[in-house]
């Protein structure tokens, strides 16, 4: 299983123990754009909780419960953003898929970019068959990068997140692998 994903000007990899000040930095940069959706950002407020928060991110890799990645500048190594597949439904080989781009790098079609690589991982690597997109109604950046991904939208689901204790809906989306299903027996670990 890869844990390098190579974009035009970027690369996602999986974290590392020695991204924890770069995160801090990021999540402190973007506490307004992305906390009020990104519960992670309330925990990622001084040094260790950012080591926390890789640390979780790595033993959930190493366990098969989710496969988080962060998105650098393929020339100045600096974070932009991140993204996962997590949220497993093994029996039917169905995800979430899910990203965010730091404030300073908004704009320039990083996330799309970013959950394309993912999705192809997600079909690719972990032999999944189909990806779910959650966005909160009102979260229309998230909501364009749904829909210029090729995702369908389906529909929206009441009270499908909780948020800091408050129910929240989110609009589904749903992404399917290009061509006839793959048969595998599991999805790998």
């Amino acid at each position: 299983m890869r844990t390098v994903l190579s974009g035009d000007t970027f690369r996602l990899r999986r974290w590392r123990s020695g991204d924890a000040p770069a995160l801090l930095e990021l999540a402190l940069e973007s506490a307004e754009d992305i906390g009020p959706r990104m519960m992670w950002t309330d925990a990622v407020t001084d040094l260790a909780g950012a080591e926390l928060f890789i640390t979780e991110r790595l033993q959930q890799w190493d366990n098969g419960d989710g496969y988080a990645f962060v998105a650098e500048d393929r020339d100045s190594g600096r974070l932009l953003g991140g993204g996962a597949v997590g949220h497993f439904n093994r029996t039917h080989r169905v995800a979430n898929l899910g990203y965010f781009v730091r404030s300073s790098a908004r704009g320039r079609g990083l996330a799309g970019a970013l959950s394309r690589l993912l999705a192809e991982f997600a079909f690719g690597d972990l032999w999944l068959q189909r990806l779910e997109i959650l966005v909160e109604p009102d979260n229309t950046a998230s909501l364009r990068v749904a829909e210029k991904l090729g995702a369908v939208r389906e529909g929206i689901l009441r009270h499908r997140l909780l948020i800091r204790g408050t129910p929240r809906d989110a609009v589904v989306f749903s992404l399917l692998p290009a061509g006839p299903p793959a048969v595998t027996p599991a999805v790998p670990r």
